[in-house]
């Protein structure tokens, strides 16, 4: 037996535990001991070592129920899992980690006899979700449906209005206060800041999964997203700028049909110049926020968006947000010159907050963990409601009242 197994000293050598995991570095082991405690599996399980270590314990009166296998040592990989799977049988799912991004490899493990692979580095929030995934549960049918999760694409209709911001934290607030299992999509793919607005390294196969749809299934998706908890997970990218990039409307309907399958909400960060290219996304999203400043370009631009996405699709949902509102920056034109322009009701104003969004850049994180009682915070929470459909959307009389003090009143200026 390997002397990288000298943890097994500590309990009992045989194959008869609820819960089994080797890992090939002490990186992936702490991880997999932090998932292992939130199940109330206890950590001494965690070993190090890989296969061939499992393959020399002794049969127990029983199998483990998951056992976790990094591959990492291994140089046959498929056959080590083969063997192993055989010797456990079926009543043990195998879960198999490795640092090998293939998709050829992937099919080969998961024929073999594993329930799933991950590609490391892992993280103890990944690893709890795909310890949760094969956990029996009696409320869930035995053969439903795969889940249809909700599009919310958010559109800045003019440059700098905050569009990228409302998408991050909205996307932030429906998954930390909302808990609704939600990705966020920055289609931004060279000057994209959802992950850097979060403290996040954007994942690497967006642009791989674009440009190769044939070849998009759960593991590419997986390796290409970062999790910034258990519920919210960022796709995003930053390609080189001296690099053409594009991609074609199948490819990106291929992706958005895999994320439907996986998550409750998706919110799509959607740069304005992709929507004629794009308007197919837009058709088959439950919402699409335009977001302007109180300008005439603002009035003619939400005005242009809005029939090209009802063009599209009659039956999406379109939500006029202001941003950047406020006394520390001047509007053009009031509220209800807008909305006459418009002709229909804005369904947020974002006010301007210089402190709490530079705070929250700073930092890298949300409005909601920085600023969680600010006006701005509280308009943001009342849209993400609506873009997620909540049905009653809680009365916030204390933002209204923020917004009637900083707002003028049609036909009357600003007091200097």
């Amino acid at each position: 037996m390997s002397g990288a197994l000298s943890m097994l000293e500590t309990i009992p050598q045989t194959l008869h535990h609820a819960f089994l995991a080797v890992a090939a570095d002490e990186a992936t082991a702490q991880q997999l001991r932090a998932a292992a405690r939130d199940r109330g599996w206890p950590s001494t399980a965690v070993l190090r070592g890989g296969p061939a270590d499992v393959e020399s314990l002794p049969l127990g009166p029983g199998r483990p129920a998951l056992l976790v296998l990094d591959l990492d040592s291994e140089e046959a990989p498929v056959a080590a899992l083969s063997r192993l799977a055989g010797r456990v049988g079926a009543g043990t799912r195998i879960l198999a980690l490795g640092t090998a991004n293939d998709v050829t490899l992937y099919r080969a493990l998961i024929q073999a006899g594993a329930a799933d692979y991950m590609v490391k580095p892992v993280t103890a929030d990944a690893l709890r979700q795909a310890f949760a995934q094969g956990a029996p549960t009696s409320a869930a049918p035995r053969h439903a449906a795969p889940a249809q999760g909700k599009v919310c694409a958010v559109v800045g209709v003019r440059g700098g209005v905050g569009a990228s911001t409302i998408a991050t934290n909205t996307a932030w607030l429906m998954a930390h206060e909302l808990n609704l299992n939600t990705a966020l999509l920055d289609l931004d793919l060279q000057f994209g800041t959802s992950a850097l607005s979060l403290d996040l390294e954007p994942g690497r196969g967006l642009r791989e999964a674009l440009a190769a749809p044939d070849r998009l299934d759960s593991l590419l998706l997986a390796s290409s997203m970062v999790q910034e908890s258990e519920r919210l997970s960022v796709l995003g990218a930053e390609e080189p700028l001296e690099e053409n990039v594009f991609f074609d409307q199948q490819a990106l309907a291929t992706l958005m049909r895999e994320l439907r399958a996986q998550f409750d909400c998706i919110v799509v960060d959607m740069p304005r110049a992709l929507v004629p290219i794009h308007r197919r996304l837009l058709a088959g999203a439950e919402s699409v926020t335009l977001v302007s400043d109180l300008s005439l370009a603002g009035i003619r631009d939400t005005v242009r968006l809005s029939q090209a996405v009802q063009g599209a699709a009659g039956t999406v949902r379109v939500l006029p947000v202001a941003a950047r509102v406020g006394k520390e920056r001047k509007p053009q034109v009031d509220r209800a010159t807008f909305e006459r322009g418009i002709q229909g009701q804005l369904a947020a104003i974002v006010p301007e907050d210089a402190r709490h969004v530079t705070a929250a850049a700073n930092q890298g994180k949300s409005l909601g963990s920085v600023a969680k009682a600010a006006p701005v915070t509280a308009a943001l929470r009342g849209l993400a409601e609506r873009m997620a459909g909540a049905a009653q959307p809680p009365k916030r009389r204390s933002f209204a009242a923020f917004l009637a003090s900083h707002l003028p009143l049609p036909g009357k200026g600003r007091r200097a």
